[in-house]
């Protein structure tokens, strides 16, 4: 008979320990290698294993943490005054992300597997899989950061007590509840589980909550309430551990509306990438926990709404995922926003074949041919293969002299397909499912007519 998870847990933690142990030891050594390589200054951007932020890592974060901890370790500036950790719930269940294009004129709605929430051993295989991260995460924290796990009743009550185990009892600083109305509700079963709960965690009691207050309206006048311009009786209180709705939140001599509510199918801010987080909570969070110029860590990033919070609100920022759609969404948003970054991939995906045309200080990509696989990866199209420019999620170009322009798909409009490029050094071009196909141009030569290529 398999002993119970509360049998489990101190073993469950040693080898999380374990784990993250040997990942940091892997990283402290890939670290030394780099920093005695006499080749350091002459490596390519993209080859550039840092995580020095602002950054986008496509790859384990696992790993990825473990090399923020070994930068930390050296450099001050990389420790985090936030992590944040928005994982997978144990519910047992696969996401999908919902993709839109155009064949023939004809919009088409696809998905994609966004991950599976299924773990071998059940709960205590997830356990496995977060405890040693959650580890890092800690590691990683400046002397008065802190750390919120995004979780759901499936798991938040056994990760409490890993992280009261973690970070001691003493540091547990709130469990917060992000209330919501959406999705469906057993009527028999139970109560309709409508919250999630943001477990925050302490690094040391240097850490301190940045207050923040909501304007709440009154039917009438009550003890110490004041009139706003319209007449309205309020009262500005702290605001509380239960986020729901729309929060009026105060800013100074001014009110301004904070929506926490769910990201539906008609949100402005919906991207299509499964279980999206509001920007307003990460603000919230983040006005809570940070200030300008701190680092922001999201170790599960998704579709990158911390990472554009955190460029909105002048915070810096790692953004880490294993999926490559999540690396397009992600870089989508910072992109619209204007925010400049640094991309490292674990892995190269196989390439696909572009023809790419240059001339008077502009690039054209003349055809796209992603690479095989696709239409395996997607499911709903059943028109027509994908392939030219209805398979293309988007592209970006790096200059020579740092320049960067980029065009992506969104739910209104394909990519264009001529960029403003007067001396491109480097081209990526993502299919639908994100994988990325890069091209570079030898700086010795130029481009007059066309250029065609794989990977290079």
């Amino acid at each position: 008979m398999t002993a119970s998870l509360l049998v489990q847990l101190p073993q469950l933690i040693e080898q999380g320990r374990v784990v993250a142990a040997a990942a940091l030891a892997e990283a402290r050594e890939t670290r030394a290698t780099r920093e005695t390589s006499e080749a350091r200054e002459t490596r390519a951007a993209s080859t550039d294993r840092s995580v020095e932020p602002n950054l986008v890592y496509r790859g384990d974060n696992l790993a990825a943490l473990a090399s923020l901890v070994a930068t930390a370790e050296v450099e001050s500036a990389a420790r985090a005054k936030l992590v944040y950790l928005d994982p997978p719930y144990d519910s047992g269940t696969d996401y999908r992300n919902r993709i839109e294009t155009s064949i023939d004129g004809n919009t088409v709605a696809l998905t994609q597997l966004a991950y599976r929430d299924r773990w071998l051993d059940g709960t205590a295989g997830y356990l496995r899989m977060l405890i040693p991260r959650l580890v890092l995460a800690r590691e990683l924290l400046c002397d008065d950061g802190a750390l919120i796990v995004h979780l759901d009743w499936h798991a938040s009550h056994l990760v409490r007590i890993v992280l009261d185990e973690l970070f001691g009892r003493e540091n547990f600083v709130n469990q917060l509840v992000w209330a919501y109305r959406s999705g469906g509700a057993s009527r028999t079963s139970s109560v309709p589980r409508k919250h999630d709960e943001l477990l925050l965690y302490r690094s040391t009691p240097n850490f301190r909550i940045r207050t923040l207050r909501e304007r709440q309206l009154l039917d009438k006048p009550f003890i110490g309430s004041k009139k706003d311009a319209a007449g309205n009786h309020y009262v500005d209180t702290i605001l509380r551990d239960v986020l729901e709705g729309v929060i009026n939140l105060v800013e100074g001599d001014r009110v301004r509306p904070v929506s926490v509510r769910p990201v539906l199918n008609v949100s402005a801010e919906r991207t299509g990438y499964a279980t999206q987080k509001p920007e307003g909570l990460l603000e919230l969070l983040l006005r809570w926990c940070t200030d300008a110029g701190d680092l922001v860590v999201d170790a599960f990033a998704g579709s990158g709404t911390t990472a554009a919070v955190a460029a909105r609100l002048g915070r810096r920022f790692v953004s880490i995922d294993a999926s490559a759609r999540a690396e397009v969404i992600t870089r989508a948003r910072l992109d619209t926003q204007g925010c400049r970054y640094r991309v490292w991939r674990e892995v190269q995906d196989a390439p696909g074949k572009i023809v790419l045309q240059q001339r008077e200080g502009r690039l054209t990509l003349g055809d796209y041919t992603p690479a095989s696989g696709l239409d395996e990866l997607l499911i709903g199209q059943d028109t027509a293969p994908l392939t030219e420019l209805a398979a293309l999620a988007g592209w970006a170009v790096t200059g020579a002299d740092g320049s960067y322009v980029s065009s992506w798909r969104s739910s209104r409009q394909a990519p264009a397909t001529t960029l403003e490029a007067a001396d491109p050094m480097v081209v990526e071009v993502f299919d639908l499912a994100g994988r990325v196909t890069e091209h570079r141009f030898d700086a010795s030569a130029t481009i007059e007519n066309s250029a065609e290529a794989g990977s290079q």
